[in-house]
């Protein structure tokens, strides 16, 4: 654990670069606290690590830096202190591609969709009607999948104007059905790599039209791919049975990827040796897993204001 402080990780050529990224910039760092540690993170999926980003966290007063490998771009490290977690990747050259290599039912669930009437359109900034109807979307239902939607209570019309769009960064699509806003989907990408923000289909929609979230996907896929993507990542896998089944219909594989830590102060150093370093999203995908079906059972029978105030979810 000393000898990750002190000296600098072993890599080869291929595992990481010396660039700061594909498209010769910095990476991504967000700086985030929890208890009392101030973590310093590459964004995941997106940037790869580079010596740089060291000297960019301690710049910030981080006490650690976080970051993931990048296994489907050739990149592969695991420092002494890290953690494994499977996550959705897929990978492909094209949309037609991608889409040629998919089940004939999931081929024949992305047809039907705008056979009965549902036009899937880019939204480069939502009108205030979109962004109250795309809040609707959110606050629908407070359970998803027998689990606490944890997007139930955080958005209102003013953030997703601010944050749904189509540029440089994100590429956003609604499902319009009948002149209203069916399903929403918006993702994030960087040179070859994006990762899935959000894909969410109306409950009360799917007793008349089935897969809108296969639509959206492959509008996503289209336009990602016109971008030059190649790798899109939807987070971990083997959380929920119903999810990961989409996520497998459409060509998503498992992939291991190496969380690594690098303690950059004593705090971080006392606190690892008491087995405390991981992001809060790592500790209940590792350590704490055993927690989440438990705490699934357990909200449906607390109140909502409970489940929110205390984030008895993970």
């Amino acid at each position: 654990m000393e000898q990750l402080n002190s000296a600098k990780p072993n890599w080869d050529d291929h595992s990481l670069s010396e660039n700061p990224s594909e498209l010769n910039q910095k990476p991504t760092l967000r700086l985030t606290r929890f208890a009392l540690l101030k973590i310093a993170r590459i964004d995941d999926f997106l940037d790869g690590f580079y010596e740089g980003s060291i000297d960019q966290a301690k710049s910030f007063g981080a006490d650690m830096l976080v970051f993931c490998d990048r296994p489907w771009m050739g990149e592969s490290l695991q420092l002494p202190l890290s953690d494994q977690l499977e996550i959705a990747v897929l990978s492909f050259s094209s949309f037609d591609e991608w889409f040629s290599r998919l089940g004939k039912d999931t081929r024949n669930e992305i047809r039907k969709g705008s056979k009965r009437g549902v036009e899937i359109r880019a939204i480069s900034e939502p009108s205030g009607s979109e962004a109250q109807q795309i809040v609707d979307l959110f606050r629908e239902a407070p359970f998803r999948e027998g689990r606490y939607f944890a997007s139930y209570d955080s958005w209102n019309a003013q953030r997703v104007m601010a944050k749904f769009r189509t540029d440089d960064r994100f590429v956003t699509t609604a499902a319009f059905y009948e002149g209203k806003i069916v399903g929403v989907a918006k993702f994030k990408f960087r040179g070859k790599v994006a990762v899935v923000n959000n894909l969410l289909s109306s409950l009360a929609v799917r007793r008349k039209i089935k897969n809108v979230a296969n639509s959206l996907l492959a509008e996503q896929i289209k336009m990602l791919s016109d971008r030059g993507v190649r790798h899109l990542t939807y987070g971990k896998i083997g959380v929920l049975s119903g999810l990961d089944h989409f996520k497998r219909s459409n060509g998503f594989k498992p992939v291991t990827v190496n969380y690594n830590y690098i303690l950059l102060t004593r705090k971080a150093r006392l606190s690892s040796r008491f087995g405390f370093y991981q992001p809060k999203d790592i500790m209940f995908s590792t350590k704490l897993r055993f927690v989440v079906p438990l705490l699934g059972s357990l909200q449906a029978h607390l109140p909502l204001t409970m489940i929110q105030k205390f984030h008895l979810y993970a």
